[in-house]
């Protein structure tokens, strides 16, 4: 299903609210971030973002409301934002099977995708496919959840829009499920200054756990954008184009889940205002893992509770609310570049409320009628005052 209208893509300059849009954006990544604790967490704060403005489009009430603040802007506004946010990535767009070669592609491949599956029982209101095509470029595919064959359509699109390095969604559909809501961000890009592999060693590595582990560590000594500040460390590690890593020491004793959105931006400024001209010997783990993060219960931390009541969605279809929120993400960064993958999934279903039940206990005196229901004539009315007389 499509809205029948062109897509309109935004630019970067005229979005007024990117600033706010990418300033919430980090907010995100700096939540997620902080359910670390002592093990790894790697996230794709776009995705999620993007995820939740698709969602937007289509709330209600106080759920609007909510998502416009988590999201830093409301109505066309955050729709034009994001969209030339979306548009922007578009310009590294290509295919996502590149990231199985054996070298990483010369220019950097970002591919940013958008899937809304549908019950095919289940059509959506026509003014919130006008609002995918037109600001998103996207379209809804629809599949059979009450008979359950949603699933396979679900881990297609996942593994098709991750290049295979995610391959099966977290969602696991029923035939409750409305629809389902997919974003994914993938990333595969050469380092401009690559490291050479007969550098890379052993090096000792002291967990937030006080253990010491030796990871294959990479080494170049270059010149690039870097800061320091009261035993904080950061260096900006450009890739071939348009992208970079910043890889930020914090001081001893200081957990990295703890650097703030404010932070963040204020290092990132420093790294960016042309300061590229330090001379610096690095010394950086490789690094290979995955993570897998539900969603929801961070979503009500952050203020989005009300996008699970029901009703809270009608702009999409009437009667569904979000019952499940799941991300994966994959980071890979080795001496030629980084690869990097994240899905975001929304699932929203109807609403069979389930709310704790009424307690009714009889025990004093009460009256009953025993009554014919289609025409409401009392055939029985009775007053109980003692139930054993």
């Amino acid at each position: 299903m499509r809205g029948d209208v062109q897509y309109e893509p935004v630019s970067v300059s005229a979005a007024s609210a990117v600033g706010s849009a990418v300033a919430a954006t980090t907010q995100l990544g700096v939540h997620f971030a902080a359910e670390a604790g002592e093990g790894n967490v790697v996230v794709s704060p776009a995705s999620i973002a993007v995820a939740l403005a698709l969602l937007a489009e289509g709330a209600d009430g106080q759920t609007q409301t909510a998502l416009d603040e988590v999201l830093g802007a409301a109505g066309q506004e955050r729709t034009a934002a994001f969209s030339a946010l979306q548009d922007a990535a578009l310009a590294y767009d290509g295919d996502p099977c590149l990231v199985q070669a054996e070298e990483l592609p010369e220019r950097p491949l970002l591919n940013l995708a958008n899937g809304i599956t549908a019950d095919e029982a289940r059509p959506l209101e026509q003014e919130y496919l006008h609002a995918l095509a037109r600001a998103y470029g996207a379209g809804v595919r629809t599949a059979d959840f009450a008979g359950g064959k949603g699933k396979p359509v679900l881990d297609a699109w996942v593994d098709a829009h991750t290049g295979g390095l995610i391959e099966e969604s977290a969602i696991d559909p029923d035939a409750d499920t409305a629809f389902v809501l997919q974003n994914a961000v993938l990333m595969a890009a050469r380092w401009r200054s690559p490291f050479a592999g007969a550098d890379t060693r052993e090096s000792p590595f002291a967990t937030a756990s006080g253990a010491v582990l030796t990871p294959a560590t990479m080494h170049q000594t270059l010149t690039a954008g870097y800061v320091e500040d009261g035993g904080m460390q950061a260096i900006r590690l450009p890739y071939t184009e348009a992208f970079a890593m910043d890889v930020v020491l914090p001081a001893e004793d200081t957990s990295p889940g703890d650097l703030s959105a404010e932070e963040w931006t204020r290092i990132s400024e420093a790294l960016g205002s042309g300061n590229a001209d330090t001379e610096v010997a690095l010394a950086l783990p490789k690094l290979s893992f995955r993570s897998s993060t539900a969603l929801d219960e961070a979503f009500r931390t952050i203020g989005l509770g009300p996008m699970y009541s029901p009703g809270s969605l009608d702009g999409i279809t009437p009667g569904v609310f979000v019952s499940q929120s799941e991300h994966r993400a994959v980071l890979r960064v080795d001496e030629e570049g980084t690869v990097a993958a994240a899905v975001t999934e929304i699932m929203a279903a109807l609403s069979a409320v389930l709310l704790p039940p009424v307690e009714m206990t009889v025990n004093r005196p009460f009256a009953l009628r025993i009554v014919d229901v289609e025409t409401g004539w009392p055939l029985f009315h009775a007053v109980v005052n003692d139930p054993e007389g």
